[in-house]
């Protein structure tokens, strides 16, 4: 009977499958996943002959991209290949036009009758566009809830209090869970870790081919907000320290995302994306439900402020508009923990208006004028502020408050508050707790990365009440010296013994009469790191050349064991400048920001290229030069 059962229904299938109509049209399919924002297919046409996917393509204006003619689309383990296309050649570069959106068409081989979804796998090299499972059922609806996702997290957070922050140090845990995952999408996991002493950290972990699975771990600080990213897939969490958690990443939300974006008068909100256990599950699944979405002063939006506001004007400016998004936090239909975490960044943000007043200012007169050339001093004298104006704040909130640390501008709060030339603790009266602390301190985690602490600083941090600092910087130096013992062998290049106008024309000396090309970065620059990893493979490829020379300079804003370790992978001569030097050379070259380059002729002569940041440009000028 079972035998009978099973054939009648294999039976059922194959006539269902079969009365599936031969030319059908799917408009607007869910997308499983994917590992890229700029393909979608808003409609699919099936036949017996063919399979076609019409492709909204949206990248940069006047950048290019391209589909592989070995492009093909997975069903059921079957491949089917890119058979042609219209409005696009395939192999070649495609010119996105200046609305950075266009439209043209892939043709495949016809997909079985009864096909539920398939991959769009652009060949299979690392880099090349993947969209996974393509719905050709007809589906409106994601699934409430990712598949895998335990049932443990399928529960509504729980609603209260934002959590303290928690100042202590451990080694954190992180085993990540790509929910949807396929082999091929992601090779890894990066997760940028924002703490209270030592700025942003880098943390990547691989992920198993085979379980999609990867495990990060670090040393921590203190609680800290974290921004993951997996593929398209990006969102934050708060993680504190010592604690192992379980994270799950749900890889539909690259495709939702795809999908949403199909209503441009629509903007609904975003599916969830990360599922974490831990101390801060609560907080950080309410954050990711609502997007990580609050109402903000958007200080640097250009328009925050009129430069030609007094002093007076702008602190009342600053006072108004925060009594008035306080007023539209507390009105709004959220839960309470998410009031009082938007309240929290509202605060952290009012005090960086405060204490950068000048700046903003200055943010908004080169927004109007357009001039963002921030080599040139602007010409005109911007409103200059006193302890009044600052004290009003202190008025309207605790500026004391460690719940300050838990807020979405954390950053903002920290940065503000070190501000020597205003006293937050002076104007708040505070002899104990962040803002009397962290000023005395913030330089000393530096330091410690660069296994610098002395006596006298570890004798400051043992006088504070608060032993967290202490504990933190001490235990970062005892982990840098540990860790260089790895890299001890990694060479920094002398840096010449010259007065500091000499020392950009003494570091290049030795190479006259060849080309030399000066990159400026640090660690800690993403932008950097980008280029450089780039510009690895022309060394020994189309640059590779015994009159090119490669020079690295960065400064001690890179901390020692990171900096070793990332040179060891770099080919070229590394110099590491003190703070005078570093500062002496970026006014020398008006250099606005990094990575920046100098190109140095084989006459010794030399000037600043930063148009070398559009790398192919760098390539081809340098090609140019050696032949």
């Amino acid at each position: 009977m079972r035998k009978l059962l099973t054939s009648g229904a294999v039976a059922v299938g194959m006539l269902l499958a079969s009365c599936t109509p031969a030319n059908r049209v799917v408009e607007n399919p869910l997308i499983g996943a994917a590992n890229t924002m700029t393909l979608d297919f808003p409609k699919i046409e099936l036949s017996d002959t063919a399979t076609v996917l019409h492709v909204d393509a949206y990248f940069r204006p006047h950048n290019c991209i391209r589909i592989d003619a070995g492009t093909y689309l997975l069903a059921d383990g079957q491949k089917y290949m890119l058979q042609g296309s219209e409005g696009i050649l395939p192999d070649s570069l495609f010119w996105m036009p200046d609305s950075g959106e266009a439209s043209f068409v892939l043709k495949f081989g016809p997909l079985p009758r009864g096909t539920k979804s398939f991959d769009f796998i652009e060949s299979d090299c690392d880099d090349c566009f993947k969209l996974y499972g393509v719905d050709l059922t007809g589906k409106k609806e994601y699934p409430r809830y990712p598949e895998g996702l335990p049932r443990a997290l399928r529960k509504a957070p729980e609603d209260g209090p934002v959590p303290e922050p928690i100042l202590a140090v451990g080694t954190t845990t992180v085993n990540v869970r790509l929910l949807g995952y396929r082999r091929g999408m992601v090779k890894e996991v990066a997760m940028y870790v924002n703490s209270l002493l030592n700025g942003q950290e880098e943390h990547t972990a691989a992920i198993d081919p085979e379980s999609g699975t990867a495990t990060l771990r670090f040393e921590q600080y203190g609680t800290a907000m974290a921004y993951v990213s997996c593929g398209p897939v990006f969102g934050m969490c708060w993680i504190a320290p010592g604690e192992t958690l379980d994270m799950y990443i749900a890889m539909e939300a690259g495709g939702r995302a795809i999908v949403q974006r199909r209503d441009k008068e629509c903007e609904p909100a975003p599916g969830r994306r990360l599922y974490t256990t831990g101390a801060y599950a609560d907080l950080n699944a309410l954050v990711d439900a609502s997007g990580g979405s609050s109402i903000r002063m958007n200080l640097y939006s250009g328009d925050f402020a009129d430069y030609r506001m007094s002093a007076d004007e702008y602190t009342q400016m600053v006072v108004s508009k925060y009594e008035i998004l306080a007023d539209s936090i507390a009105r709004s239909p959220v839960s309470g923990m998410m009031k009082e975490l938007s309240l929290l960044t509202l605060q952290q943000e009012a005090l960086g208006a405060m204490s950068n007043g000048p700046g903003l200012l200055e943010h908004n007169y080169r927004s109007r004028h357009e001039d963002w050339d921030y080599g040139k001093k602007v010409d005109y004298e911007f409103a200059v502020f006193a302890p009044e104006h600052y004290t009003v704040l202190a008025g309207l909130f605790d500026l004391n408050n460690p719940k300050l640390l838990m807020g979405m501008s954390s950053s903002d709060y920290c940065y503000s508050i070190i501000a020597p030339h205003i006293g937050w603790a002076n104007i708040a009266h505070a002899t104990e707790g962040i803002l009397a602390d962290l000023p005395k301190v913030y330089q000393l985690p530096s330091k410690a990365e660069n296994n610098a602490l002395t006596q006298e600083d570890l004798d400051l941090l043992h006088s504070l009440k608060e032993p967290f600092y202490a504990e933190a910087c001490e235990a970062m130096q005892a982990r840098v010296r540990k860790e260089l013992e790895s890299v001890k062998d990694v060479r920094i290049e002398t840096t010449p013994e010259v007065a500091v106008d000499k020392l950009f024309d003494a570091i290049v000396a030795p190479y006259k009469g060849k080309v030399v090309f000066v990159d400026f970065w640090n660690t800690w620059c993403g932008p950097c790191r980008a280029s450089i990893k780039a510009n690895e493979p022309l060394k020994s490829g189309e640059l590779k050349s015994d009159d090119l020379v490669w020079i690295y300079i960065a400064n001690e804003t890179s901390p020692l064991v990171a900096y070793k370790t990332s040179i060891a992978k770099i080919a070229g001569k590394h110099y590491r400048l003190d703070d005078a030097q570093w500062k002496y050379l970026c006014e020398k070259f008006q250099i606005d920001g990094i990575p920046s380059y100098v190109l140095v002729d084989r006459d010794g002569s030399y000037e600043l290229r930063n148009d070398f940041r559009d790398h192919d440009l760098m390539k081809k000028t340098l090609k140019g030069m050696l032949e």
